[in-house]
């Protein structure tokens, strides 16, 4: 179903639209010299998107952050996360200074964390060791198996996120910066941080590369036991080695000096985060009002656009613009509902692997970001008007009729975090925080325009 709406004009400073991105309240009027005699016709022609809600079994989630525990949220489903992770060393590591009587004093898990969810649940946190080298395949249905002995268990504890430690340094709390940062410590086999220490002092080629260290310390498995309600968004993970050493003045007095060695997470070493999602069947049963969007699942909303009835519609003519918008329904109305993601890339089906493995930013040609349509802010949507804008993807259009004519314009909107600087793209990322969203697809939503012009010589 299409409208048409023609318009002439004939002057000597012609309307050329241009394909540059630009928003609804931008002029898509340039200006040429041209003969009396010549005109251009303008159209605006109106067509329908069909959409629906997809799976698909994992994403690629390469990334330093990770996603810890159990939620359950009637309307979106049940998510469980843990992760597996190596640790950054660097090279000829050693300690800073020797400790006391060459004893370690302890050795902690440190992890740096905000919550969605109810903060009191009470969940038990298991640290179990990995055993073999993790696989550089960073994508979300690895199985723990193929990295550890489940059965041993280095660590164990019982906390609520409200327990946690707040932390008042500086730390990144990325899409996140109204929740409080906090920071749990989880009580590590006191013979490992031995054993690392002798290590370096017995064995110091184990420190001279990233990839020695690997192998003498491949990583550990960060999961949970048992608790439901609340997912720990893990900003950093961190082992810790505590020491201290007794230093004798020439006086004769002695004088204590404490020390920490950390290891920490970074993007120069693995982390496989891993989700689970079940009771998600509502959202995958075909609907003619809504399509829906939850992370990290892997559930996206695929749009359809007919461009087999937009091409002989705006055959003859260059392709100005091409817009829609899509509305979304109010958080539902029950405690700790999931809120919608930052932004939505919008992406051909088959380009969505590659895009991410290459660690791509849109182009604004086959790849678009969604927009808040503000003059100021970083949103990819408006939360006033509950709308992510789609404001101009001629291009896309343009290149699919040019590759592949008989075909309809298939795409997937998948939420994303962006990351900016002077409100340029510099990254792009699956978002992997908690988020759900409930799209308004009726027919009435569901509406493209595309304006064309054609020039006519009389």
């Amino acid at each position: 179903m299409k409208t048409t709406i023609p318009y002439l004009i004939s002057t000597l400073c012609l309307g050329v639209f241009i394909l540059s991105g630009c928003d609804d309240n931008s002029s898509l009027v340039g200006s040429s010299l041209t003969p009396d005699r010549d005109k251009i016709t303008i159209y605006s022609d109106t067509f329908h998107i069909q959409a629906s809600t997809v799976y698909r079994d994992s994403l690629f989630s390469k990334t330093t952050y990770g996603l810890l525990g159990e939620y359950f949220d009637p309307l979106y489903g049940r998510l469980k996360a843990d992760y597996l992770c190596q640790f950054y060393c660097e090279d000829e590591f050693k300690f800073s200074d020797t400790p006391n009587q060459n004893k370690i004093d302890s050795i902690y898990l440190v992890l740096y964390y905000s919550e969605t969810g109810n903060p009191n649940t009470p969940f038990q946190f298991r640290i179990i060791p990995v055993t073999k080298p993790l696989d550089k395949v960073y994508y979300s249905n690895a199985n723990p198996a193929d990295y550890c002995d489940l059965n041993t268990v280095w660590g164990s504890q019982v906390y609520t996120a409200a327990s946690g430690t707040v932390y008042s340094d500086s730390i990144q709390i990325s899409e996140k910066e109204y929740l409080v940062p906090r920071m749990m410590k989880i009580r590590l086999p006191h013979e490992l941080g031995q054993k690392i220490y002798e290590e370096t002092v017995n064995n110091p080629a184990s420190f001279k590369t990233q990839q020695a260290f690997n192998e003498f310390f491949p990583g550990i498995y960060v999961t949970t036991g048992y608790g439901s309600g609340c997912l720990f968004n893990i900003e950093r993970t961190d082992i810790r080695i505590d020491y201290h050493t007794i230093h004798k003045s020439s006086k004769g007095t002695d004088s204590t000096a404490y020390y920490s060695a950390p290891f920490i997470t970074t993007k120069e070493v693995i982390q496989l985060n891993r989700f689970e999602n079940s009771d998600t069947e509502q959202l995958l049963t075909a609907n003619d009002d809504f399509s829906f969007i939850k992370t990290p699942a892997g559930i996206y909303t695929r749009l359809v656009l007919p461009a087999k009835e937009i091409k002989p519609v705006i055959e003859g003519r260059m392709i100005n613009s091409m817009m829609f918008n899509l509305k979304f329904m109010p958080n539902e109305d029950w405690p700790y509902s999931l809120k919608p993601p930052p932004h939505l890339l919008l992406i051909q089906e088959d380009s969505v692997d590659v895009f991410f493995r290459e660690r791509r930013i849109e182009d604004n040609f086959t790849s678009f970001l969604s927009s808040s349509n503000e003059q100021s802010g970083n949103n990819g949507y408006s939360a006033t008007y509950r709308t992510y804008y789609f404001n101009n993807i001629a291009t896309l259009l343009a290149y699919h009729l040019a590759v592949s004519p008989d075909e309809d314009l298939r795409v997937l909107l998948v939420p994303v975090s962006r990351e900016t600087s002077s409100n340029y793209t510099t990254a792009i990322r699956n978002f992997l925080s908690p988020s759900g969203v409930k799209l308004r697809t009726g027919k009435e939503q569901m509406k493209v325009s595309v304006a064309s012009s054609k020039y006519e010589n009389k």
